[in-house]
């Protein structure tokens, strides 16, 4: 990609918290260039590590892309000798300064990668609201024991490759902590399951949303979301016991969240008494026209009783686009299910009146009937709303990174003012999370499955979109919460 990094201030969109009031110098730039950092004043980028005076640099790695050199907690450095956390307490000037990587007396440091660019952002795009808002909230109240969070995020474009290079890079600055990282493909790559660069560093990943395998698999990894393969299961099981035996499946074959709940799907119709898929059809994503697919889909589903939809939203507006059929056989006869992506309002919007009455599931509680005055739901549209006109508050990757945000807060109020990356680790295997948004969520050192419960709601269009409507799901639970993880 042509530019260089990091980007002049003419291409950059920056976001700097002032005294609680959020100024937005944002600047028409390729999105590739969105670096921000929030909670502090200054240009975007990170601090150096002349920040933290216990960090050193270490010459044999290469300057990061943010224009930092990388860093790392000294147990060596004189000051380091010097601690002792039973002089600790919560106020500023006396929180033990410096206790870890990436921690001043006045400051915590922590990172996300988030896609604002690329076909993710059609889901994703929105989720740095819910981080920001949350940011500002806590800095605003004076920070955790005295010390504001700084906050710095940058667009991957939901590029595996890409992603995985900004978190290595953010790790070799010293931040603290990563915070929900929405953009789950690169994350998925710095995992344990990859021998990335998570495990090796021991630097907590709180709050992800991703839904893939690999978080929950990692211990250094807190996810909030329910995964792509317990809605593959929920979906499965809610229509089997609504009476549906024939199935069919489509699903993104690029990504993760496709594969994986793809397998998770075609599991759980295996295990169901007389249910047969009777199509089973993966795409390549982004394409304009499906044609080919679609025919080879309505092949054996023409129609289908039931169809779950395994894709992103632009993907399955030009799936259902692509189907002229009279009966648009593309959708179940009886019912039609999508996963926790196509829960956001752009896309039933984008779909019209075909998606009318069509499923969406989701791992937390939007803020739809009967869910909307009850305080969390007020609470975070609220919160959204003080950084965003506009953002879409039915979208659960915002919602999610806004739950995902506040379990870190939580946590980090929790260690106290002796804090180090270590002591995050325990407190969040065993601590018990209570946000209103979900059901209570529970971690420990071997199991990361904390939400394995879903809503189910429709989509609801008649004359134009209408919102989503509660079926009355309760909090499903994944019948095989034990399996495809």
């Amino acid at each position: 990609m042509a530019g260089s990094f990091p980007p002049s201030a003419s291409k950059t969109g920056v976001l700097v918290v002032i005294g609680g009031l959020v100024l937005a110098a944002s600047i028409g730039v390729a999105p590739r260039f969105r670096d921000q950092t929030v909670g502090v004043v200054g240009n975007s980028g990170s601090a150096s590590s002349q920040s933290n005076p216990l960090a050193k640099t270490d010459p044999n790695q290469p300057a990061s892309r943010h224009g930092h050199g990388p860093t790392t907690f000294d147990p060596q450095h004189p000051n380091a000798q010097q601690l002792d956390s039973s002089q600790f307490s919560c106020a500023p000037g006396k929180n033990g300064g410096a206790t870890d990587t990436g921690v001043s007396a006045t400051s915590i440091r922590l990172a996300s990668t988030v896609a604002e660019s690329g076909i993710g952002a059609s889901f994703l795009g929105d989720a740095r609201f819910g981080l920001i808002a949350v940011v500002n909230e806590v800095n605003r109240a004076g920070g955790i024991c005295g010390r504001q969070l700084k906050l710095d995020l940058v667009d991957d474009g939901w590029n595996a490759r890409t992603g995985e290079s900004d978190l290595r890079n953010y790790i070799h600055q010293g931040v603290f902590a990563l915070a929900v990282v929405p953009s789950s493909e690169g994350l998925n790559l710095a995992a344990k399951a990859n021998n990335g660069d998570i495990d090796a560093a021991g630097i907590p990943v709180v709050g992800s949303d991703g839904m893939l395998k690999s978080q929950y698999a990692d211990p250094w990894i807190w996810p909030v979301a329910a995964s792509t393969s317990s809605t593959a299961h929920i979906a499965a099981k809610e229509m089997y016991d609504a009476g549906i035996r024939t199935f069919g499946l489509v699903y993104d074959k690029d990504y993760h969240f496709g594969q994986e709940g793809a397998a998770a799907f075609r599991h759980a119709i295996s295990m169901l008494p007389g249910a047969k898929l009777n199509a089973d059809v993966g795409i390549v994503s982004g394409q304009q026209d499906y044609g080919t697919s679609v025919s080879q889909f309505e092949d054996g589903c023409a129609p289908c009783e039931g169809t779950f939809m395994l894709l992103e939203p632009d993907t399955a507006i030009s799936w259902i686009q692509s189907d002229h059929s009279q009966n648009h056989y593309v959708f179940g006869k009886l019912q039609t299910d999508g996963p926790q992506p196509l829960f956001n309002s752009k896309f039933g919007q984008a779909c019209g009146n075909l998606c009318n009455n069509m499923w969406v599931w989701t791992g937390y509680q939007p803020p739809y009937p009967p869910f909307t005055n009850e305080a969390a739901d007020v609470q975070y549209v609220n919160a959204i709303r003080s950084v965003s006109s506009s953002a879409d508050t039915a979208n659960q990757f915002l919602e999610g990174a806004y739950i995902g945000m506040k379990l870190l807060v939580e946590a980090l109020q929790k260690v106290g003012p002796n804090l180090t990356r270590a002591r995050l680790r325990d407190v969040l295997n065993s601590m018990t999370f209570s946000s209103g948004l979900t059901k209570d969520e529970r971690w420990s050192p071997t199991n990361h499955y904390a939400n394995t419960s879903m809503l189910g709601f429709a989509i609801q269009d008649s004359g134009g979109f209408n919102g989503f409507q509660y079926k009355n799901t309760g909090w499903f639970a994944d019948p095989w919460a034990n399996l495809d993880h």
